[in-house]
């Protein structure tokens, strides 16, 4: 097949009862547990190192009501599932503002609210069928010993200077997929040929979405997997899930199409955050109760965000995401 994707008839979109009891549970369980959160914040205190008393019980930057946080974790849900990220560059900088983090509390509870989000995400693109589970399952498996190292090992590493240098790679990211942009839609006829299929690593994909498209491809998995492994303990380092690094690496490198490419990496981005997770879960490091109300917001926005992603052009998604590309460069600049 030569295109990126070829139109049948389109088919209504069922929606299984499945994923609405999932999405259902998810904000019943956020929702009950974000009520009930100042008990919980109490007693996770009374368990919690001396550190990790101080900075919790710190007085917040700002007074944030419940429905103001819900609202913006709406907002993050609906645009970082669009561009296929968890929206962890867009979460960090408000719990900065709110809370008055710093390191470990941040990157940890950011996890938390980008593995919520990813999850609710996955259900949405899991109903439209546009998930490639094997390619995703061997990436985030290939990010797990990073994501995990990541945790124990944050309070070593002079962040700043790391943050520095970053930034500046991802303005140049940026940069690059700006112009690269008008490519997108174009099928590498070398690479994605029968021919090129049959190279070590390389795996022919095929399917037919909810909406009735047929997508036909080539994926580089070897690659993909060297640069999973590097790739897992940035994103549990960074606390943001690793999507803003997966999706130019799925179109750009692995020759996703762009909406494959964007669903794929919400399933990457909850399983790398569920492996980063693990240490800071042990180490006591999130902090529950305060991200609740954000969490009721992104699982909600992220249910909207994967519908509207299937109704816009590829290009339109990739320039949403040099926004969030060059946001979160300035988050590591400045904040």
């Amino acid at each position: 097949m030569n295109n990126e994707y070829s139109p049948v008839v389109p088919e209504n979109v069922i929606t299984p009862k499945l994923f609405k009891i999932a999405i259902i549970a998810a904000l019943a369980a956020l929702c009950i547990f974000a009520m009930f959160s100042s008990f919980i914040s109490e007693e996770v205190i009374s368990r919690s190192g001396a550190d990790l008393v101080a900075l919790q019980t710190a007085k917040p930057v700002t007074e944030a009501p419940a429905i103001l946080v819900a609202v913006i974790g709406f907002a993050i849900g609906c645009y970082g599932t669009i561009v296929g990220i968890g929206g962890g560059p867009l979460i960090i900088p408000f719990l900065v503002f709110f809370y008055g983090w710093e390191n470990e509390l941040l990157v940890a509870t950011s996890l938390f609210i980008v593995f919520l989000n990813a999850f609710s995400g996955c259900v949405g693109y899991a109903q439209q069928k546009r998930i490639d589970y094997k390619g995703a399952v061997k990436f985030a498996l290939a990010a797990l010993p990073g994501a995990v190292l990541s945790g124990f090992i944050h309070h070593l590493v002079n962040v700043q200077s790391f943050n520095v240098i970053f930034g500046i790679f991802l303005i140049c990211l940026a940069g690059y997929t700006l112009t690269s942009i008008k490519k997108i839609d174009a099928v590498d006829t070398v690479k994605n040929s029968a021919g090129s299929g049959k190279k070590a690593g390389w795996r022919h994909f095929k399917i037919t979405d909810a909406f009735g498209y047929r997508f036909s491809f080539y994926s580089n998995d070897m690659l993909g997997i060297k640069l999973n492994l590097i790739l897992g303990f940035f994103c549990g380092f960074l606390g943001v899930g690793g999507g803003v690094f997966q999706v130019p690496i799925l179109i750009f490198l692995l020759k996703y199409p762009t909406h494959l490419a964007t669903a794929t990496s919400q399933l990457v981005t909850l399983l790398t955050c569920a492996f980063a997770l693990i240490p800071h879960v042990f180490l006591g490091n999130v902090c529950y109760a305060e991200a609740a109300w954000m969490g009721v917001g992104v699982v909600l926005g992220a249910q909207v965000g994967a519908r509207l992603a299937a109704k816009l052009d590829s290009k339109i998604t990739m320039y949403l995401f040099v926004i969030i590309l060059l946001a979160f460069a300035v988050k590591l600049f400045f904040i």
